[in-house]
Formats: C-alpha cells, structure tokens, sequence
C-alpha cells in the first residue's frame, strides 16, 4: 500500500528543483493579455454523447473548433489549453485503447498542460508512464510522488513569452487517487497534502511569474479550501467531481472555474493587466452545443477510433423493460434499481450471503428497450473481477458504517450497493443492518462477493483485505450483466427498500 512522505523532505525535493532564489513579484506591462481555455474529466468521450438530454453533445471535434476559434481571434496573443484531468476511463474506446488515442487527439487539439486525474492509473502505472513519456504536453502534479522510480510527471510549468508575460502553472491532486483506483495500480505512489505544498511553492511562483494557475483535480470543496489558505493563487483550474461552475466560484479572492465533464463545456477566461497584476476580466463556460461545426480532421479520426472500438459491440444482446440509471445523484446515495441489479446478480451467481458494490462502478445509465454490448461495458467499464471471502459481520458492519458516513452531497463512488442485507443510515450514520435471512452476528463467518477492487481496500474499505478463503470467479460486473441480459433476468422496477437513509429531522423525533 502506498504510504505517506515526510512533507518537509518533499517538498524541499521540489524547492530545489523550482529554485529557491528570491526574487521581486513581476509586474505586468498595461497591455499584457492572456486567454486561458480550459476542460476537465474527459473519461474517453471522443464522440459526442448519445444520451437523450438536454445537455449539449459536446464531442472533441468540436471542442476543436471552439479552440481554433478562440487562437484564432486575436493572433499574438497569448492563449493557453489546460485539461484538468481524468483522461481515461469511461468509455469503450478508453477501456479497449487505454488512452493512448485519446492522448493523441488533445495533442491535436493544442492542450498546453495537464494535470494527472485520480483515474490515470486505472489501466495500470506502467499504462500511465508510458502516456506520459509519449506526450507532446507535460503531465502536472506537485503531490504526487513514486517510489523506487518516479513518475514522468512535473510539479509545475512556468511558461515565459519574449516580450509577454509570465505564467506559472502548479498542479495538484486528489488523494481519492489512492482509494478510487485499484491498489495495484497505486503501488510506490505518495500523495501528499495539497495545501502544505502549495504554501511552499507558490511564493516561489509568485516571485517568478505574472500570473499563477494552479490546474487542479482535487474537487471545489477542496479548491475552495486551497485558495483559503494559500495566497498568492489568481486562478483555480479545476476538475475532479464533474461541477459546472457559471458563474465561476470566488474564494478568498481566487477565482475557480471548473467545466462538467464529458467534453460538453470549453472554460474561456480573459485576464489582462490592471494596477501592475495580471487579473481575471471576464468569463464564460461555453457548451460544445450541436451548433458548433465539427473540425473534419479531428472529426474524421474519432470516428476511426469508435468504429475500431465498436466492431462487433452494436449487437442487441437483450431487451429490458426497465431505465437502469447510473445518475451520481441516484445511486451514489442511496439505493438504485441498477444497483439492485447488480449486486444480486452477484449474489445469485455466486450463492454468497452477502453482496458488496461500489456505486462507483456505475458509470452510464442503460435506457430501457433493446440494449447492446456497447452500452453494458460503457456502463460497466472497469475490468475488477467479482471475489468471494469469509468475513465476519463485525467487518461487514464497518463496511457499511463507513458507507453511511460518506457525505452523500459528494456523491461518493464509495457508497455501497448491496444484496443479502438492508441496511438504515441515520444522518450519517449506521443505525440498522438486517441480513436477509436475519440478525447480523459480528462473530459469525459470512461468503461475501464483491468486485476485487473493494476486496483489495479500494475506497477505502480497508476492513474488507482482512479476510480468509478467497476465490476468484473470473467474471467481471459486466460480464455477469450481459449474459442476464441475453437469458432474459427479470429487473425489478422499483427499489425494495433495502437502504434506508434517514433525515436529521426524523432520526431526533
């Protein structure tokens, strides 16, 4: 498991690889500008979306446009592409390719910088070193750090102009990195506090540039947090938990700006000199509507990589009768028919006690009527194989404990779907666990099935590793989802009630 570095060793590795001369702050010259355009959490979508909404489609070709566009306006002036992270994971292409043409494209694209999401390691560190050394942009995040051998990664970028101003560009990280990603994946990677390294490494920023970015994937409860407690920061970058900010966030005298996700919105944020500071002037969050013309080139290679990923993948395997919605709002709350779904299948194919899933896993929705395999592995995407252990109901109960401690306003990924058992959360509190064939003894030995993810601490359920007799059955959630499919398993319409949550207001009555 990847542990804490002692902050005072690493960050004095960072100051030294910044410099750590003094320095007067710079001054702006009265007609410096730049445009700074930015987009987050892009998980795979090359193509635009195909689900029914109203949300625009968004779609990397005409994100394309949209950017050649803003270069295009005012040609010298300074204009700056930045992705703030979660390149991989949600999309067929993504799981098949495992970003390496998704890379290619925000090449194309003109991305200056980007900062590492906590979903780059989900197809493994070797798959991440190998984008990152490939890349024609730099990786950012100054928290993160790989023992024995680093990561190709660079705490920040500062970008210099003849005759322009400075910019410096710090990136961060979400610790969730270490929870939210299989912990095989993580193995050697530190992450250490956002906050304390920015202390330390602003004011050395802020000696050397006109202007200071930090490109973000620490989510707005922590951004805000940041700018809080770091001065010296003019613009948040964020991402990490898919918020569409407009108006943008300010806090402390930062400005946050974070763009949803999926490619559906561009960030575009004037900044020009004023009273010797380059400052924010105006900002808008422009979505990648159906009205935007794609850029054919960018166009024509999307579509060559989705008919690649898709060859084979628009069979109907089966039709439900049933929406199976991965809303976060839904299932990362509470209790969701996908979930139900899910995790009995689980249970019924394994003749466990008790069935364990992350709601986390769920990542698109399935609508009802003729579904194809394409739409079960974009729904399913991650490869965790399905585990069966003996543990002990006092381990189950702390499971679920933490799941109901969650802040469901987060929408935490760790949030348990379950079968075999119902569950009451009062506040955030356990208050309740029932087994289906009843009382929870925490002595007693239970089979429980859940994806190896868990099994293995992931989202930090780290009671589930203690565990004994662990088997592997070789199916994956999807897997398990398309052959039910295919034999016509009945899905229930409605939740049965077993996760209960209930409100302040009733748990004091």
């Amino acid at each position: 498991m990847a542990r804490s570095m002692p902050i005072r060793s690493w960050l004095l590795g960072l100051l030294l690889v910044l410099g750590c001369e003094a320095a007067a702050q710079a001054v702006c010259d009265v007609d410096d500008k730049v445009r700074l355009l930015h987009f987050n959490d892009l998980h795979g979508q090359l193509a635009p979306l195909s689900s029914p909404g109203e949300d625009p489609p968004g779609g990397l070709a005409r994100l394309a446009t949209l950017v050649s566009e803003a270069r295009s306006e005012v040609p010298g002036q300074r204009t700056l592409l930045l992705f703030a992270g979660d390149l991989l994971q949600g999309s067929l292409s993504s799981s098949l390719f495992m970003g390496h043409p998704d890379l290619v494209l925000l090449e194309r694209i003109g991305v200056d910088a980007a900062v590492v999401g906590n979903h780059e390691f989900d197809f493994g560190q070797e798959n991440f070193r190998a984008l990152a050394q490939a890349s024609r942009f730099p990786f950012l995040s100054a928290n993160l750090q790989a023992q024995p051998e680093p990561l190709p990664v660079r705490p920040s970028l500062v970008i210099r102009g003849s005759g322009g101003p400075t910019i410096a560009i710090l990136g961060l990280t979400t610790s969730e990195l270490l929870t939210t990603t299989h912990p095989r994946n993580t193995k050697g990677i530190q992450v250490a506090d956002p906050i304390e390294v920015a202390r330390a490494l602003v004011p050395q920023l802020r000696a050397r540039a006109d202007l200071v970015v930090v490109l973000s994937h620490l989510g707005l409860a922590a951004d805000r947090r940041l700018a809080g407690a770091v001065e010296g920061i003019d613009v948040i970058v964020g991402g990490h938990d898919h918020h569409v900010l407009q108006p943008p966030v300010i806090e402390s005298g930062t400005l946050i700006v974070q763009g949803g996700s999926r490619g559906q919105w561009l960030g575009r944020l004037e900044i020009e000199c004023a009273a010797g500071r380059l400052k924010p002037k105006d900002y808008r969050l422009i979505p990648v509507s159906a009205e935007v013309a794609e850029a054919p080139e960018i166009a024509a290679e999307v579509a060559r990589v989705v008919a690649e990923a898709d060859r084979g993948m628009d069979e109907v395997i089966g039709d439900i009768a049933v929406d199976l919605s991965a809303d976060r709002g839904l299932i990362r709350r509470g209790e969701a028919v996908f979930g139900d779904f899910v995790a009995d299948l689980a249970l019924t194919i394994t003749d466990a006690d008790v069935a364990l899933v992350n709601a986390g896993s769920f990542r698109a929705s399935i609508p009802k009527g003729g579904v194809t395999l394409k739409q079960v592995y974009e729904a399913l995407p991650f490869g965790n194989e399905l585990v069966v252990a003996e543990l002990s109901g006092q381990q189950i109960r702390e499971a679920l404990a933490r799941s109901a401690a969650l802040e469901p306003q987060d929408n935490p990924g760790g949030f348990l779907q379950v079968s075999g058992l119902s569950y009451v959360i009062a506040g955030n509190r356990l208050d309740a666990v029932t087994l289906s064939t009843g009382a929870l003894d925490p002595s007693e030995r239970y089979r429980v099935v859940m994806p190896d993810f868990l099994a293995s601490g992931g989202d930090g359920y780290a009671m589930l590793m203690s565990q004994e007799g662990r088997v592997s059955t070789g199916r994956r959630l999807a897997d398990v989802v398309v052959a039910a499919i295919r034999a016509g398993s009945e899905i229930p319409d409605h939740p049965d009630g077993r996760i209960l949550r209930r409100t302040a207001a009733s748990v004091g009555r």
